[in-house]
């Protein structure tokens, strides 16, 4: 039986020296580069791995000949990762999270593996149940756990290996954040950020509403340095304003709309998101050119070298089933 010979990044195969010297690494070597970046010398990863400094000089020495080139400078001061050295480590920390994953899933004797997915507000209540039923009246649905947050936290946390898929929005905080040649991104479906307020609020019939007119209405809006407060920020800036200090901060995107349908607020929110409580809470989306933040789209993440993980990969048909049906 034959095996395909192991390759580089650019796809040509590794020399024979090399996939030997490749063969003979160990879990401590991964761990190596993550332990000096961490202690900042080799003396001080040696007291972490529980070995001599002269065997983490040795370590070094055998991981940078795999690699052919130098991945830790050394001086004075202690030890600090190359560029390239930045480079390995960014991946093998990702190969270690999967090698922890991998012994989990191999003592769950008997059991499938769990699907670990993060997903942002908005899918909780929109595409994910029916996705959900999906799976589970095909008798196909994983063991999963699931963690709401941000697209950035949960993307960041992909990129360590702590999720197996992600879905959530592509944007510029994103790409900004997380090196994207990690990832395989599919798009799911696209949307806006609204701005929007009750329907017995006086602007709610205004055919154009203008930002200058809304600095003067108390806003609620979720945090700093999530997506919604950067939509917030980026309406009154396109239109040459300081968005004003926010009345309210709420760390609820689903707490906000209710204020909103108070009466008084006015706030910004995912368009989906403002339909489902359109009339349930009566509340609308405001009318005006200069209120426009753009399309943003919705996408599903994994990391490349586990894009055909196959509970992931049957997860996201359904999310894709469940999109198309549901498409406006």
């Amino acid at each position: 039986m034959s095996t395909l010979p192991l390759s580089q990044s650019d796809g040509q195969p590794l020399s024979r020296a090399a996939a030997y010297r490749l063969d003979r690494l160990r879990l401590r070597h991964l761990r190596l580069l993550e332990v000096i970046d961490r202690e900042g010398s080799l003396g001080a990863a040696a007291r972490e791995l529980g070995i001599s400094q002269p065997a983490v000089t040795l370590l070094l020495r055998e991981v940078e000949g795999v690699f052919g080139m130098q991945l830790v400078e050394r001086d004075a001061r202690g030890g600090r990762l190359t560029v390239a050295g930045r480079h390995a480590r960014e991946r093998l920390v990702i190969a270690m999270a999967s090698v922890n994953f991998a012994i989990g899933a191999a003592r769950q004797s008997g059991r499938d593996p769990t699907l670990r997915v993060g997903c942002v507000q908005l899918v909780g209540f929109s595409m994910l149940p029916e996705a959900l039923t999906r799976l589970l009246e095909q008798d196909t649905l994983p063991h999963m756990h699931i963690e709401e947050a941000e697209a950035v936290t949960l993307v960041a946390a992909l990129a360590a290996g702590e999720l197996d898929c992600v879905i959530g929005w592509l944007d510029e905080t994103i790409a900004s954040t997380v090196n994207l040649d990690l990832l395989h991104v599919e798009p799911l479906w696209a949307g806006r950020m609204q701005v929007f307020a009750a329907t017995g609020h006086r602007l709610a019939r205004r055919k154009q509403v203008r930002m200058a007119e809304l600095a003067e209405f108390p806003w609620v809006v979720p945090h700093r340095g999530s997506r919604t407060y950067a939509a917030f920020q980026r309406l009154f800036l396109n239109s040459g304003l300081a968005a004003p200090r926010p009345r309210v901060v709420c760390t609820s995107i689903h707490s906000g709309m209710h204020m909103v349908a108070g009466g008084r607020f006015v706030s910004v929110g995912p368009d989906r998101l403002i339909a489902q409580y359109r009339d349930r809470l009566g509340i609308q989306p405001l009318r005006g050119r200069e209120l426009d933040t753009g399309r943003t789209q919705l996408s599903f993440f994994t990391l490349k070298e586990a894009a055909d993980f196959e509970p992931a990969q049957r997860f996201r048909h359904a999310l894709l089933a469940t999109q198309f049906e549901g498409a406006d």
